[in-house]
């Protein structure tokens, strides 16, 4: 398995991506398997789901996703567009010299997930989104968030400077804020176990007195300190940036699809998870209106960081889908 303090560094779209990989020495599927992460988060995110994807015959590759860990920063905020990582993400396939790849992403990884499925259809054999409800975009997403949740929502904050200076302030504390686990309470995602405006605002408790915060933190001594070192390192205003660029991200899809969004018709899986609040189980409900051949499946026991809160429940439903659809 890889050593996620040694990644490869690889050159695509113009950038350095650090790259963590592993595969089967022999009989190695058709297909990659491309792992994105979210945010706050890394390649890392993905440690526990390496050797079960690798035992069943994949070549797995998990990037940090351009701005954070040991993968280039970029200057500027429209360095992080969807369509650049998407743009890296084919750069990938190029590198490893595949035509496709099977990508799954958790988080604001799904984003990548899905604008594979949307813009770059003929380089996916399958797509799997874990804890990220398909995103069409009617409107300015910064708008209708802001109309939906009002002006304390975290979309909003995000866009904040006083934001990015709180998270980088302290990195372990920020980690210890969102990387929780339900203990029957909710977490700092979410208090009200409901996907509501005061939810949506859930940023803001971060100001708030440690001791005050529900659920437990999730991760061990040393995994808090892997992450808060690489963040410390970066800062977070990339993984901010990737939230800042969601207007640009609409003027983009608004000029190129004027007529609505394409169907996606490789195979989908949409994991959910029994204790995920904001990227809740039944949102994906909505996803007959955008794929032809989609299923679900619900992660019991865990929260938004199902990867690493459920790995083996998550492991068995990604193994399973996987040969059934592609072997």
């Amino acid at each position: 398995m890889p050593d996620f303090n040694r990644p490869h560094l690889i050159a695509v779209n113009g950038i350095e991506l650090a790259v963590y990989e592993a595969m089967p020495a022999t009989q190695v599927q058709r297909w990659p398997v491309i792992l994105c992460h979210g945010m706050p988060e890394l390649a890392y995110s993905w440690r526990h789901q390496f050797a079960p994807l690798v035992a069943a015959g994949f070549h797995v590759i998990a990037p940090d996703i351009r701005g954070v860990g040991h993968s280039q920063v970029l200057p500027n905020k429209e360095d992080y567009t969807l369509q650049a990582r998407l743009d890296d993400m084919c750069g990938l396939l190029d590198h490893y010299g595949y035509e496709k790849g099977i990508f799954i992403g958790h988080d604001f990884g799904g984003t990548i997930v899905w604008g594979m499925g949307i813009y770059h259809q003929d380089r996916v054999a399958g797509l799997c989104a874990c804890n990220s409800p398909f995103a069409d975009m009617p409107m300015n997403p910064l708008d209708l968030y802001n109309m939906l949740y009002g002006p304390t929502n975290y979309f909003a904050y995000f866009q904040t400077q006083a934001c990015e200076d709180k998270f980088n302030e302290d990195p372990a504390r920020t980690f210890r804020f969102y990387l929780r686990r339900d203990t029957g309470k909710g977490t700092n995602l979410s208090r009200s176990r409901m996907h509501d405006a005061e939810s949506i605002g859930h940023v803001h408790w971060i100001h708030d007195d440690e001791s005050t915060w529900p659920g437990e933190v999730l991760l061990n001594d040393e995994e808090l300190a892997h992450y808060a070192d690489a963040y410390r390192n970066t800062g977070f205003g990339p993984a901010l940036n990737w939230y800042r660029c969601l207007p640009l991200d609409y003027e983009y899809q608004k000029k190129m699809l004027p007529d609505g969004l394409p169907k996606i018709t490789v195979p989908v899986l949409a994991v959910g998870s029994e204790l995920d609040f904001i990227a809740a189980y039944h949102f994906y409900d909505l996803l007959d209106g955008y794929c032809t051949d989609w299923e679900k499946t619900l992660i019991p026991n865990a929260g938004h960081w199902t990867q690493q809160e459920n790995p083996e429940a998550l492991n068995q439903a990604l193994v399973e889908w996987l040969r059934r659809r592609f072997l």
